[in-house]
């Protein structure tokens, strides 16, 4: 043996790194550590870096889109519009012009959006909906909400990786 080699083995500290290093490679073998390295290779794709302008502004597309779809939701009151016996009738889309099409592409639109934002946590929902309501008319405020504007933008860095998910947002 040479003298490194004898060094290195009377060594407590070099000892100690090597059973650290069999007992990595032995963890890393295991089932356990194939599925911690496979939930951090998931977290690492969804987290990504720090959203970008353009992206921000599809954001804001989406959210328009989403608020205007559920602003524009009126619960039926009343008796109703068409007969019983035609209830369940629907021509199909024969007859559909652009503006249709258009009008059905921002329903899909919408509703997805809506579901991702129905999975973050309520205070970034209302942030969302008092901003989208700003929009219009800026008089709005939740009083929880300190400061409107970061907690928005914190809003949106979290619906950002929902949204590329369902490929809403390239």
């Amino acid at each position: 043996m040479t003298w490194s080699r004898q060094y290195e083995m009377r060594d407590p500290a070099l000892v100690y790194e090597r059973i650290e290093e069999a007992e990595q490679k032995r963890h890393a073998r295991s089932r356990q550590g194939k599925s911690e390295r496979a939930r951090i290779g998931i977290e690492q794709l969804f987290a990504g870096e720090p959203m970008t302008q353009d992206e921000s502004e599809q954001i804001e597309r989406l959210l328009a889109v989403w608020y205007d779809y559920e602003n524009a939701y009126r619960p039926a009151l009343g008796a109703p519009r068409v007969s019983v016996s035609c209830r369940d009738h629907e021509a199909g889309e024969v007859h559909d012009t652009g503006a249709d099409r258009d009008d059905k592409l921002d329903r899909l639109t919408a509703e997805a959006v809506g579901s991702c934002i129905d999975e973050l946590p309520y205070m970034q929902r209302a942030v969302i909906g008092v901003h989208c309501r700003n929009r219009h008319a800026a008089v709005h405020r939740n009083p929880r909400i300190e400061d409107q504007h970061v907690a928005y933008q914190e809003a949106k860095e979290a619906l950002l990786p929902k949204l590329r998910r369902k490929g809403l947002v390239k």
